[in-house]
């Protein structure tokens, strides 16, 4: 039996985060290599106030005034109607959607279904509807709450409806559906220190320790931020006249005194057990990723048992480049044979998130050491949270 193609419908209130939603969501699946075409109808504003409305083209980036405020006596002989306090230009949204239909793509976005896109109307009965819905690819749609339920009815017919009310569901739920739907997992590859384990505490502890024997300033802040790069280049940073000998005895004597301070001592964060049970259950594939030696990752994983949840495991021996350079996680994505859109990086640092979307992965950011991640796909405070929005999203 064919498989029936998705169709993800989004809707919520006036200001609800729909059209932001929509513009996160076409980036990241630019930035994964998919092709999506469409329209959006992002606001006209003027002095914070919002004076109508334009039509934008995804792929032919055509853009047109789609509606504009009634101030005064129109001139004009386009066709046009009132919704509101807006005049609309309905043939101009649909001369830009039309251009966009034509175009070849993986999805076709439209935001949004409502009066204005109708001709000041709420009549679904309309050729562009019926022309996006008669498409080959995957539809995503926002629409105004008011004509969700009749426009869920009409997809259904050919399409398998996956619906979010921003208002109930939350945007990141919404948003994070709508991705996973269109790109699917298959693969998670998972950060060491900050998301599995926080042993920063006794990284900080042994750097300072190595540092200061030999005389070298090494605050709390150089720490925080050289967090997640090799040894080899932290080495090189504070002390640029190291020979290649003298970085190799003190990137193992700072591990063993990492690893003398960690013993007996080191626990798994609340909750990252579960997950990767949760995962491992689920059948997918798992990666763990970390610049940290590989001796470092055989203890931890002896330590804590974990060693049995991962295909694959890319150490700080396997790499010459740490985090933010994609190298770690390209290794991982090439060991696993999947492709990086279908692979979700979990990590906690900046610079890790970096080398996740410079592989062309999916991102996930814990706020469990850094609470300023940014350009992540989504965020969680804890692993419970993360766990539960995965439960929902992940088929």
């Amino acid at each position: 039996m064919e498989e029936r193609r998705k169709s993800i419908v989004i809707t919520g209130r006036p200001s609800s985060g729909k059209s932001t939603l929509i513009s996160k969501l076409v980036r990241r699946l630019e930035m994964l290599g998919f092709e999506p075409s469409g329209v959006i109808t992002p606001e006209m504003r003027k002095d914070r106030s919002r004076e109508g409305f334009l039509v934008k083209g995804i792929r032919t980036k055509k853009e047109r005034v789609f509606a504009i405020k009634e101030r005064e006596i129109l001139q004009t002989n386009e066709r046009y109607c009132k919704h509101g306090k807006y005049i609309v230009f309905p043939e101009r949204f649909e001369e830009v959607l039309r251009e966009e239909i034509q175009q070849k793509a993986d999805v076709f976005i439209l935001d949004e279904v409502g009066p204005m896109e109708l001709a000041c109307s709420k009549n679904l009965d309309v050729k562009w509807l019926k022309d996006i819905l008669n498409l080959q690819s995957q539809i995503v749609i926002t629409v105004k709450k008011e004509l969700a339920e009749k426009l869920k009815n009409i997809l259904s017919e050919n399409f398998d409806v996956i619906f979010r009310d921003i208002d109930k569901d939350g945007f990141d739920l919404s948003y994070i559906t709508a991705l996973e739907k269109l790109t699917g997992t298959e693969a998670f590859l998972i950060d060491l220190d900050g998301v599995i384990i926080d042993s920063s505490e006794f990284h900080k502890l042994s750097w300072f320790e190595v540092m200061k024997k030999r005389g070298v300033k090494f605050t709390e802040e150089d720490f925080k931020e050289t967090f997640g790069m090799t040894n080899e280049l932290i080495i090189k940073k504070f002390i640029p006249n190291a020979t290649e000998d003298e970085i190799k005895k003190i990137s193992d004597e700072k591990e063993e005194i990492y690893r003398n301070l960690a013993r007996g001592k080191i626990k798994p964060i609340e909750g990252a057990n579960e997950l990767l049970e949760f995962f491992w259950s689920k059948g997918f594939k798992m990666a763990l990723v970390s610049s940290t030696p590989k001796e470092n990752i055989d203890f931890i994983s002896d330590e804590l048992g974990i060693g049995k949840f991962f295909d694959v495991v890319i150490s700080g021996s396997d790499i010459s480049k740490g985090k933010p350079d994609p190298e770690c996680y390209i290794k991982a994505i090439e060991k696993l044979k999947v492709k990086p859109s279908k692979c979700y990086v979990i990590e906690d640092s900046q610079h890790g998130i970096e080398a996740g979307k410079r592989a062309g992965t999916k991102c996930i950011g814990v706020l469990t050491t850094h609470k300023d991640l940014y350009d992540t796909d989504i965020k969680v405070e804890n692993f419970q949270e993360l766990k539960s929005i995965l439960e929902e999203v992940l088929e």
